[in-house]
């Protein structure tokens, strides 16, 4: 197994790694090319098959993992992977745990959440956050889901890790601003991304039906509407609140929510999402760029800029 992170340019490739994304294109001459990206537990990197590329988009179909053979190149200060050769992967080939990567302390950042859900003080609160703790398939998967497809905390355990850090910024911020619920702030971060227990499939890292369809803000509101039915008197302005705050979470209306934040805790919880978010993917993508030798990051299209690798030189 060779790690992304380890490789070099013009160094020759043979291994398995995850087939996040395939696209088959046409060049200005009107050729067919194969453009890929793979991945494994230490980062992602672009790959391209300019032979026969309709057929071996063919080959390949619909598998999650693929073996390749290769060589990697250097293009516009970037490094991508030549494809000679590419197939599915048989399961013998690799272990999973090379592939998709996994957060490391799992069981620490859930002690630490359902310490923050012990502190809220609202009973109905504490039992609609037992409601969620207690469903053993939400939990599970819970645990177990990425916080995105690709652009922050985007590994098994992400989604969670993601929510602990949510819950700790708003818990900091509410000390600050007293005039917020704390309790509604806290239990609003923890379930503002709920929705992405159904959205995204952890053993392929893509979008279920669900997901692609319906979108995360949504599934969280459902989630969250069942669970507070199922509580018997669980009042109804407490509950308006909580569901503004998933389906607000997003912030603009660009950014695909239905409704802005229009109370002080959604504003919180929103800013909150945002700086825990942003800070994660940026750290991510330092951390696996800046072994490349370059002062800026690769085009991030997503943001609409390239991040700077380096630190100040007196640090």
């Amino acid at each position: 197994m060779k790690y992304i992170k380890d490789i070099k340019p013009d160094e020759k490739i043979e291994s398995v790694y995850l087939l996040k994304k395939k696209e088959l294109k046409r060049t200005k001459e009107n050729k067919p090319y194969l453009t890929m990206v793979l991945a494994d537990k230490t980062g992602a990197i672009e790959a391209k098959v300019w032979d026969d590329a309709d057929t071996v988009e063919m080959r390949i179909g619909g598998a999650s993992a693929v073996h390749i053979k290769g060589v990697v190149v250097k293009y516009r200060e970037n490094i991508q992977f030549k494809v000679d050769h590419i197939r599915p992967a048989d399961e013998n080939e690799y272990s999973p745990s090379d592939l998709i990567r996994s957060l490391e302390n799992p069981e620490e950042i859930f002690d630490k959440i359902v310490g923050y859900i012990k502190s809220i003080e609202n009973k109905w609160l504490n039992l609609l956050a037992m409601a969620i703790l207690d469903d053993v398939d939400l939990r599970e998967k819970f645990m177990r889901s990425p916080g995105a497809q690709n652009w922050h905390n985007a590994y098994i355990g992400g989604l969670m890790e993601h929510t602990y850090e949510v819950m700790y910024i708003t818990d900091h911020v509410c000390s600050l601003y007293p005039e917020a619920s704390r309790d509604i702030c806290l239990i609003g971060a923890f379930c503002h991304d709920i929705g992405k227990t159904v959205e995204l499939d952890p053993s392929k890292f893509e979008y279920t039906v669900q997901g692609g369809l319906i979108g995360h803000l949504t599934l969280g509101f459902e989630i969250l509407s069942r669970k507070i039915a199922g509580i018997p008197g669980f009042p109804e302005d407490l509950a308006t609140h909580l569901k503004h705050g998933i389906l607000s979470h997003h912030g603009e209306y660009e950014q695909q929510s239905p409704v802005l934040p229009k109370t002080l805790e959604a504003t919180i919880v929103y800013h909150a999402d945002e700086l825990v978010s942003q800070a994660n993917a940026i750290k991510e993508l330092i951390q696996a760029q800046s072994g490349l030798q370059k002062v800026w990051s690769n085009f991030v299209s997503i943001k609409n800029r390239k991040y700077l690798l380096t630190k100040p030189e007196d640090l």
